[in-house]
């Protein structure tokens, strides 16, 4: 016993030496028991030894499942924040398009605005002008009248269009002469300006109709383009809206992939955790499951070798085992792997 350092057999000797004759069923349900301990030793070891190893390929098995999870969780959070990103981008530019568009819209509606103004102030300016050239032609012919000098028919006059072509009396191009020292001469002078005044009226109504029909055209083309100014801007406007449903939408799902990828961390972490836990008594288990079962077979052996010992001995044998000083040789070789 003191060689082997086995506190089985240490005890098992002991009874030996203090046994008395015919009491080895004693000695020999010790060992029955020592067997059956060691039998239910080597049956836990086994269930330890497969529970660890049933658990480390759980543990690992989990684990790379859940490294791939998590490696998907971070792909697909690349990919949606890249989407972002894209989507975001969109949206300013598309913003920015607007804001040009209103600016554009603005300005559009000032020029119009002046170019109206300006149409409404000469259009004034014609007719004012008219009103005075005509107030200016009635006194001159009144005047012309009133002193008995005939001029003859004027083109454009009262009963006359406007819209004629006066009559010279030389060819229009030619200047008028200037003498005036009779009143025949003062007559062509005086049906020369009331012409003169009668065609400025005349460009003057001309210059308000084509004005006219300019500006009908220009608030024609600047209505045309108001319009389709503001469907684009009505579209883009649009278009801003579906790109904020659809970044809120990404952005959901970048939420729900980064607590997903949380949870997964967490997960892997639980994991190791646990292993981490259990190696100690896993790996002694493991590292000495062999050499446990080695020294417990042999130990086993020699019990049941003592048993069939100790079972056919007689009284004198007995009494030598207890006065010899050698009495431990008789169990010596059994090995013990002792209470552990």
């Amino acid at each position: 016993a003191t060689k082997t350092h086995s506190l089985r057999l240490a005890v098992l000797a002991a009874r030996i030496r203090t046994a008395k004759a015919g009491h080895f069923d004693e000695v020999i349900s010790a060992i029955d028991k020592i067997i059956a301990t060691l039998k239910k030793e080597a049956a836990d070891d086994l269930k330890k030894r497969d529970q660890c190893l049933e658990q480390y390929q759980d543990i690992e098995s989990t684990v790379k499942k859940t490294e791939w999870l998590i490696e998907k969780n971070e792909a697909k959070i690349g990919k949606l924040q890249a989407l972002l990103k894209a989507l975001q981008k969109e949206k300013d530019e598309t913003l920015e398009a607007i804001k040009q568009v209103k600016e554009d819209i603005k300005a559009m509606k000032k020029t119009r605005k002046e170019e109206n103004e300006a149409f409404v102030q000469a259009k004034k300016d014609d007719q004012d002008a008219i009103k005075l050239l005509v107030k200016a032609r009635k006194f001159l012919k009144e005047y012309y009248a009133k002193n008995e000098i005939e001029f003859g028919k004027i083109q454009g006059g009262e009963g006359e269009s406007l819209l004629q072509d006066p009559e010279f009396a030389v060819p229009k191009d030619q200047a008028p002469e200037a003498d005036f020292s009779d009143k025949g001469s003062r007559k062509d002078g005086a049906k020369g300006i009331v012409s003169l005044m009668t065609m400025i009226i005349e460009d003057l109504n001309d210059e308000i109709k084509n004005g006219m029909t300019a500006e009908e055209k220009a608030q024609e083309a600047f209505d045309e383009a108001l319009k389709t100014a503001e469907a684009l801007q009505e579209e883009l406007e649009k278009k801003v809206t579906t790109l904020d449903d659809q970044i809120g939408k990404k952005e959901e799902d970048l939420s729900d992939e980064k607590k997903d990828l949380g949870n997964n961390k967490a997960d892997l972490q639980k994991e190791l955790d646990y292993k981490k836990e259990i190696e100690p008594d896993c790996e002694f288990i493991i590292n000495t499951f062999d050499n446990r079962a080695k020294k417990r077979t042999a130990e086993m052996e020699g019990l049941i070798e003592a048993k069939e010992f100790l079972s056919g001995a007689s009284t004198n044998l007995l009494q030598k085992v207890n006065t010899s000083p050698s009495s431990d040789n008789v169990l010596a070789h059994i090995q013990f792997l002792g209470m552990k």
